[in-house]
């Protein structure tokens, strides 16, 4: 992840104005607008709170406390192949299981 991108990021975290729990983070983000995904689908409102309670912090950030840096490096942003799906989510939903992980509904039902 760029420096710019880690920066937008921690700032986007900062300013989100629903949070999940103390120091726990935005309840939602949208990823589309938050990595300026390019694409016609709907952007992935993402669940964040329901996420923290289902996984540790460090599932998907470098730090156990969350907050920081993603583990994977989000550089592909457009198409069926972006990074998103390849390198963050899916992964994750299939090795959790979670039913229809990898359907374009699951995720992209925002506005």
């Amino acid at each position: 992840m760029t420096r710019t991108t880690t920066t937008i990021l921690l700032l986007a975290l900062a300013a989100a104005p629903a949070l999940a729990a103390a120091g726990q983070g935005p309840a939602t983000i949208n990823l589309k607008e938050l990595f300026t995904v390019e694409g016609s689908k709907k952007a992935v409102i993402f669940p964040h709170h329901q996420h923290q309670e289902k996984s540790p912090c460090d599932s998907c950030h470098r730090s156990a406390k969350g907050g920081d840096a993603l583990r994977v490096t989000i550089e592909v942003r457009s198409g069926f192949k972006n990074d998103f799906h390849q390198k963050l989510c899916w992964p994750c939903h299939i090795e959790k299981e979670v039913p229809a992980g990898k359907s374009c509904a699951t995720c992209h039902n925002g506005p």
